[in-house]
């Protein structure tokens, strides 16, 4: 039974990472980033940072208006009070920049 209910946490909170993840992806291609840049970015993300932290900057994003211009959302993100994720954030955006 211990083993069971072991499995079942496990898989809850992988689908929480993976919700996460596609939330992220989500705002960000309504923020304006197209969908590859977007998955992307929610990929890298998902390498960068864990559980939590992806929960946090989801929530974040949550709290973003749709920018007018590109520099808008820049500022938006530079509001980000957490260190990591903002450093993770960054280098994400500048991989997928690249990668593209």
């Amino acid at each position: 039974m211990r083993f069971v209910l072991s499995v079942i946490f496990l898989f809850s909170l992988a689908a929480c990472a993976t919700a996460s993840k596609f939330t992220i992806e989500d705002r960000l291609n309504e923020l304006g980033l197209s969908r590859g840049q977007a998955s992307c970015v929610a990929d890298e993300l998902d390498d960068r940072l864990n559980d939590r932290e992806l929960r946090d900057f989801a929530r974040f994003t949550d709290q973003i208006t749709a920018p007018d211009r590109p520099s808008d959302l820049i500022r938006s993100l530079e509001r980000i009070s957490d260190e990591k994720i903002a450093r993770a954030v960054a280098q994400s955006g500048v991989s997928c920049v690249f990668a593209r």
